[in-house]
């Protein structure tokens, strides 16, 4: 707990760092379970953020959410890391892979049984936590980097087209050029720029998608569950699905995850490069804007009006480029 690098991952720098460690404090004095109900608000904002910065998703919903409740998808975070490192006792990966589909997963959620945050798990997530930092299998692959993303979801502090220009723009263009030099297709910066202001804003938060869990597990039982719990999110700066790596070039799910920034933007391009009779044009038409909308976002996307925005996101980043 005395690890500078710890405290940065457990605590905003614009917060006090005393109240959760009076949780701690009664935590390693004998109150030993910190479950749903025992833990104070700031607390579950600590343990929240170290799940977070492990790579596990801490809302029902499958966000990756810091809002101080130890609700069902936290427990589930604590759940499926104590199956991950052989810490659990009543609950396994057939109760973390429940059957169900994309519209009863929330509900259902409640079939993985309260978890106990013990010191033992506690103390094998911050050694875990220390060991990616040395490594730098962190989310960016780069630790600073890691925590600003972590700040930034903290306190929804979210990127205008502007910022996202300043800190990925340059990277939109070398990955454009490199990506037309080394297979001939063209996929423009402004293209790139408009999907990452459209699915992240920017700020890198991954989204679990439980029911994927559950069909891989029963396609994959011997696969090991932290690869298919990666499998099952869209991660990176264009939300580009796990299972989907092979199709971005990436080596397997999890790199979608510790990938750099430069390559998370790679990893949008040649994902977009399918479309290449659309996402070549510097002057797309509204047709244009509804056939990469439904290609990215799947046949329901005018309900999410989501060509609408791509449509502004392009706009803009064409009138700053």
């Amino acid at each position: 707990m005395n690890d500078k690098r710890v405290k940065r991952i457990i605590t905003h720098p614009d917060n006090e760092d005393t109240i959760w460690r009076a949780d701690l404090a009664r935590f390693l004095s004998g109150d030993t379970t910190l479950t749903r109900k025992s833990a104070g608000e700031a607390g579950i904002k600590a343990v929240q953020r170290l799940l977070i910065f492990l790579g596990y998703s801490t809302s029902s919903n499958g966000a990756f959410a810091i809002d101080g409740d130890f609700g069902r998808g936290t427990n589930r975070a604590v759940a499926q890391f104590q199956v991950e490192n052989r810490l659990a006792r009543a609950i396994n990966r057939d109760t973390l892979c429940y059957p169900c589909k994309w519209n009863t997963a929330r509900t259902l959620i409640s079939a993985i049984p309260d978890a106990r945050l013990t010191s033992s798990t506690l103390e094998k997530m911050l050694k875990k936590a220390i060991a990616r930092a040395d490594s730098a299998q962190v989310m960016t692959g780069n630790f600073d980097d890691a925590i600003f993303h972590l700040n930034a979801l903290h306190k929804r502090a979210y990127l205008n087209c502007r910022k996202i220009l300043g800190r990925y723009g340059a990277m939109a263009a070398s990955v454009s050029e490199a990506l037309a030099d080394e297979t001939g297709t063209l996929v423009r910066p402004e293209w790139i720029l408009s999907i990452i202001r459209q699915e992240t804003a920017g700020i890198i938060r991954p989204r679990f998608e439980q029911h994927y869990l559950s069909r891989l597990n029963r396609q994959q039982p011997n696969t090991g569950l932290e690869e298919l719990r990666m499998q099952s999110m869209s991660m990176g700066l264009g939300q580009v699905m796990g299972a989907n790596y092979k199709r971005v070039g990436a080596q397997n799910a999890t790199e979608l995850f510790t990938a750099p920034a430069i390559r998370q933007v790679e990893f949008v391009a040649r994902f977009l490069s399918k479309k290449e009779d659309v996402v070549r044009k510097s002057n797309p038409t509204g047709d244009d804007f509804h056939r990469l909308a439904r290609y990215y976002n799947g046949p329901k996307y005018a309900a999410h009006h989501y060509h609408e925005s791509l449509a502004r996101w392009f706009r803009e980043f064409r009138m700053l480029m």
